[in-house]
């Protein structure tokens, strides 16, 4: 029987192709991103990884655009599902999509911004990258709405590939989740504080992706969905295992040089779980994975934390008893916030159904909403401090590079000390990496740093002590500088019980305009407004399509 499609039929179905290819190059793409700041270090804005990134919004852009234009002043008959702004009607995925978008590119914006104010980024999650990672996100699950709207508008003649394209989203949204919250296995941000216990963050935040997106596997590809959703994701991480080392050196040039101790870790591969395959195989057999009482230790099991894959295994560090209140803690908390996770399928299918939203009121879900501000409090709590971190090239970077590199001699041994924000700013704290010069073979014992500034009785000396995590020779710390003026900085080494300093003057400028407490507030007030938004409009009830 042949199959009769209208252009428009066609037109989003070739979008949907377009965005799931856009969607896993750009996760390919920040693989390798991440892999290249570990391995090689900092570099320009435009490297191969951020074209792999960037490679699919313009596309994404003429795609919107033209469909924007035809369905507002082109198309023969007007939907009354079509959202207007202004002149402009489109439907809930595309204007999903396009404030998806807009995120993205103020949150680029908000970037060149927060790196001026407080330097290159040391850690995943920033106040920008809050932003960027939410706008791609919103893209993603506006990909999803679409492939479930043209299901329910195509129906029979709907192609059996389209599977593949909710499949390939799912695993792009769990695998960015993921990436964002790999954070939580930076040894610095890993834990939280509370009285004199150190609580393991990435059980809560990455456990709560699992719960939201596997059932999912199963509510939209069928019996086995949840198998092929994790199926996929182990395929992921093996070929993470093989191409991102294999593209790191590809792409270097004569003018990048590896870092002290790489290659390192495959963080891409790593951040998710391996243990996810077997566990959800075996369970799967006995009884139904998406149960709360199954799902929930499950996901605590697999978690990537278990295993000794990164420089520092964080259960280890922690020891036993912190571990074991982080499991129970993240369990109850898992245990809380379970209808949250459950909540973002139906609000999906909700907008991919709905068919008109004017002159109806929204339902009302106080407990959801309470515990959304729940979970941003969380995150806020474990937010690091702004920090900036490292890598480069030449003396004097700009883009994505360090801001500042000094060759320095002490006693003869060279080395590159690597400044993440130039000049300093007063009340920050500033990453700083001090590592070998490129044909240095001393080995260093120790390393530490003292901010020498003057007082009205003489001189103060702060010092900052430096690790040398995985005892690779690169040698980082966060160096605090409460005041602005002229400071000398001491870089001190200690080799073969020797220690001895060569000085680095420095002009330290007045505190950044923008408090870190009110990036943070921004950063997570933005995306939240529209997440809210697109849950509010998601509960408005379908009064059918007219022309």
């Amino acid at each position: 029987m042949t199959v009769r499609r209208s252009k428009e039929d066609l037109f989003l179905l070739t979008f949907l192709i377009v965005l799931c290819v856009y969607h896993i190059v750009a996760r390919f793409g920040l693989a390798v991103d991440l892999q290249w700041h570990t391995d090689v270090g900092r570099d320009k804005l435009l490297t191969p990884p951020h074209l792999m990134i960037f490679a699919g919004i313009l596309p994404t852009a003429v795609f919107l655009g033209g469909y924007l234009i035809w369905n507002s002043f082109y198309k023969p008959q007007k939907v009354s599902s079509d959202f207007k702004l202004g002149p402009l009607y489109a439907p809930a995925s595309i204007w999903m999509m396009c404030t998806g978008m807009f995120t993205l590119t103020i949150g680029g914006l908000f970037d060149d911004y927060w790196h001026a104010s407080y330097g290159v980024d040391t850690t995943i999650i920033t106040p920008p990258h809050v932003w960027t990672f939410a706008g791609g996100m919103l893209v993603e699950a506006a990909t999803l709405v679409l492939a479930l709207e043209l299901k329910h508008k195509m129906k029979e003649q709907t192609p059996h590939w389209i599977n593949i394209i909710v499949l390939g989203t799912l695993w792009a949204l769990v695998y960015h989740f993921h990436l964002a919250f790999a954070n939580f296995l930076d040894p610095r941000v890993s834990t939280l504080d509370v009285f004199d216990f150190q609580l393991i963050l990435h059980f809560v935040f990455a456990g709560a992706v699992l719960m939201t997106f596997l059932p999912l596997g199963e509510r939209w590809l069928g019996k086995h969905g949840v198998l092929r959703l994790s199926g996929v994701m182990l395929g992921s991480q093996v070929l993470f295992l093989v191409l991102v080392p294999f593209l790191v050196t590809s792409f270097m040039t004569e003018e990048h040089v590896l870092r002290p101790g790489a290659p390192h870790t495959t963080y891409a591969a790593n951040c998710l779980p391996w243990l996810l395959f077997p566990a959800v195989f075996f369970v799967s057999k006995f009884t139904s994975i998406t149960e709360k009482k199954i799902l929930i230790p499950l996901v605590l099991a697999v978690d990537v934390a278990w295993l000794p894959t990164f420089i520092e295994h964080t259960p280890v560090e922690v020891g036993i008893l912190n571990t074991v209140l982080s499991v129970l803690l993240s369990a109850a908390i898992l245990w809380l916030i379970w209808p949250i996770t459950q909540g973002f399928g139906p609000a999906i299918e909700r907008l991919a159904l709905r068919t008109a939203s004017q002159g109806v009121k929204p339902v009302r879900k106080k407990k959801s909403v309470s515990l959304v501000v729940l979970m941003l409090v969380l995150l806020c709590m474990s937010a690091p401090l702004a920090s900036a971190h490292a890598i480069h090239l030449s003396e004097e970077g700009d883009g994505f590079d360090a801001p500042m590199r000094y060759l320095i001699d002490v006693n003869d041994t060279y080395v590159w000390v690597e400044f993440m924000m130039w000049p300093p700013k007063a009340k920050t704290v500033v990453e700083v990496s001090i590592l070998p010069a490129e044909n240095e073979s001393t080995v260093i014992d120790d390393v530490w740093l003292t901010l020498v500034y003057p007082d009205e009785r003489g001189e103060v000396k702060m010092k900052t002590l430096f690790e040398n995590p995985g005892g690779y020779g690169l040698w980082e710390s966060q160096v605090n500088f409460p005041y602005a003026g002229d400071q000398t900085i001491e870089i001190w080494l200690e080799v073969d019980g020797v220690a001895a300093f060569t000085e680095i003057p420095v002009d330290v400028a007045g505190p950044p305009s923008l408090p870190v407490w009110l990036a943070w507030f921004i950063a997570l007030a933005w995306p939240t407004a529209f997440v809210l938004m697109w849950r509010r409009i998601s509960l408005l009830p379908s009064q059918g399509v007219s022309a």
